[in-house]
């Protein structure tokens, strides 16, 4: 670990905790910044209400969170898809899991003025590289018995740091543009197995 935060599931008595999150500036109409801050409002808003709402559905949700002296450091929602979710490009054995990554941000205190990821080594992406390998460890511990899990998620083509992060950690661009009902096409998907 690069950095010193203690991570820890989120409950519902978080959820004013959640609202003070920030991992952006103010909203923007262009580029990284907007995408952004559409994930800002995701963790301050929705985030506990729906992995509740998923762990209600047997779809065992979850939600973590970083924290560090000044609060929530980073944030984490992933969650088990049943196999009428499964994205179509995917063709999944019997067995294994599949587990979307919904969303991953950082604390603004964690970025560099350009938005470029900074860790305290000084290596760019060092606060986000912790966090999706935290990730992946919650996400092999939820699916222990599976053979392989697929982790997959959604980027806006936007979002370049995003996707450096997802790249750096092996995982693959595997389609651009999402069918129905999300059918938006700035969204590409990306997957990466375990095991």
């Amino acid at each position: 670990m690069t950095h010193d935060v203690k991570w820890r599931e989120a409950t519902k008595k978080d959820t004013r905790y959640m609202r003070t999150f920030t991992c952006t500036s103010a909203p923007a109409e262009r580029g990284t910044v907007g995408v952004e801050y559409q994930v800002q409002v995701f963790f301050r808003q929705y985030a506990i209400a729906l992995t509740n709402r998923a762990k209600d559905q047997g779809l065992d949700g979850r939600l973590m969170i970083a924290e560090d002296e000044r609060g929530i450091a980073a944030a984490y929602a992933h969650r088990l898809l049943a196999p009428q979710e499964y994205p179509a490009e995917l063709e999944v054995p019997s067995q294994c899991a599949v587990r979307d990554l919904c969303f991953l941000a950082i604390s603004k205190r964690y970025r560099a003025p350009a938005g470029a990821l900074f860790g305290e080594t000084g290596r760019p992406g060092a606060m986000a590289d912790e966090a999706v390998n935290e990730a992946l460890w919650d996400i092999k511990d939820r699916a222990v018995n599976a053979p392989r899990i697929y982790v997959t998620g959604l980027v806006d083509y936007r979002n370049t740091a995003s996707m450096r992060m997802l790249a750096r950690n092996h995982f693959h661009e595997i389609s651009r543009g999402c069918p129905p009902p999300t059918g938006d096409n700035r969204l590409g998907r990306w997957m990466r197995i375990l095991r």
